[in-house]
């Protein structure tokens, strides 16, 4: 009498793959702005020993416009953080005003950057100063559009009611990476905008 030959076993489920598909995304983030902010100083370093002005004469930077900005990055830090505790929660019409309000930071952001750029008055190309700026805070920026993103994905996701409190992985992924996106964020204000004179 023959034996029926069992079912193959379901794969095993792998945990924490968005999860860890994220800090790989830090990492590589962390990387890129570290090696443009390592050239943007050498490039000061530069135009330093050469006795040229950085930044350049005729540039004024807009120093409150940029610390509010900045300073609306830095609470939408907490608006992400606020999503993930709400899904954590399973209160889902907090989780939708924290979504909508993170984006929204973030989209502010993008704006009163846009200005301060147009304020100063340079363009990529205009010398080693332009260029060092435009892409440190451009590469941010884009950072930051990635988020943004991330989030409007996350908010549909919620609104599908595809999130509940043990399967909330792409939630954490989410808040982590606008979290690493902040943090540069402060990093770039420091070195970019307040160590050439800010507030």
């Amino acid at each position: 009498m023959a034996v029926a030959a069992l079912p193959p076993a379901p794969p095993a489920h792998r945990r924490n793959v968005v999860l860890v598909g994220t800090l790989l995304a830090i990492a590589a983030g962390t990387t890129l702005l570290g090696a443009l902010l390592g050239a943007y100083f050498e490039a000061r370093e530069a135009a330093t020993a050469a006795d040229q002005a950085w930044p350049p004469d005729g540039v004024d930077l807009p120093n409150v416009q940029l610390a509010v900005a900045y300073a609306t990055l830095l609470m939408s830090s907490f608006t992400a953080q606020w999503a993930a505790a709400a899904l954590k929660l399973d209160d889902r019409r907090q989780a939708y005003m924290a979504v909508g309000l993170t984006v929204a930071f973030g989209l502010l952001f993008i704006n009163a950057l846009s200005f301060c750029w147009q304020q100063m008055g340079i363009a990529s190309g205009d010398g080693s100063f332009a260029d060092a700026v435009w892409a440190v805070s451009g590469v941010h920026a884009l950072l930051v559009v990635a988020a943004v993103v991330l989030f409007v994905v996350m908010g549909f996701r919620v609104l599908g009611g595809q999130f509940s409190p043990r399967n909330r992985e792409f939630v954490q992924a989410a808040a982590a990476f606008w979290h690493f996106v902040v943090a540069a964020g402060a990093v770039v204000y420091w070195c970019l905008w307040f160590l050439m004179g800010g507030p």
